[in-house]
């Protein structure tokens, strides 16, 4: 059993020996991506059956829109969306950081809410949390809002790409995966300034 699985069903007959998580969940959980200059993210169209989660990034509104940052045919663009170098992954919520490690092409990263849900997040290039899959760190907290990685690719010289998950208890307090497109509506978006990054254009219709 990897990581990951354990992660998500931890065996039964293991005694925990940490106490219990009880954190004071945010009055507000944020996305995982931040607006950049304006820019919302947004989620891309699945790139395989029955997928657990969502990939994010942001729109490229026009041929030319940030084609000199992002250009089309690079790790950072393609004909219809972009993701900037050094875009940062934040936790949703706060949290305990459950697992760091190495997970496909990058780095994925677990984060426990303590309230019966947790997070997932794959195709990280750089993670800001030490590993767990090399060491045994000390209990990593985090609060909503905080910078775990930075967005890479789900395979080398691929677009890069966020995936995200959101797992919740079932009722023999195992994690599964939910749909977390209906709770990214309700959730805060931060706000980001990057200068290489160009603001989205405006649209005609949104300037009649």
């Amino acid at each position: 059993m990897d990581d990951i699985a354990l992660a998500l069903n931890p065996p039964r007959f293991v005694q925990r020996r940490q106490r219990p998580i009880r954190l004071a969940r945010s009055s507000s959980r944020v996305w995982p991506l931040a607006a950049i200059n304006g820019r919302a993210p947004v989620v891309l169209d699945p790139t395989r059956p029955r997928q657990r989660g969502v990939e994010l990034a942001y729109p490229r509104v026009t041929p030319v829109d940030a084609i000199a940052s992002c250009p089309v045919g690079s790790p950072n663009g393609t004909a219809t969306q972009i993701l900037p170098a050094m875009t940062a992954a934040f936790a949703i919520d706060d949290g305990v950081i459950s697992f760091v490690g190495r997970l496909g092409n990058g780095f994925g990263l677990i984060i426990d809410h303590g309230n019966g849900s947790a997070s997932h997040y794959a195709n990280l290039q750089v993670v800001a949390a030490i590993r767990t899959d090399l060491y045994r760190p000390r209990e990593q907290r985090v609060r909503a809002g905080d910078v775990i990685g930075y967005v890479g690719a789900p395979a080398p010289e691929a677009f890069k790409q966020l995936y995200f998950e959101l797992w919740e208890s079932d009722l023999s307090r195992c994690f599964v995966p939910v749909d977390p497109r209906p709770h990214l509506v309700g959730w805060k978006l931060l706000e980001h300034h990057d200068a290489f990054t160009p603001a989205q254009p405006i649209s005609r219709t949104e300037a009649a």
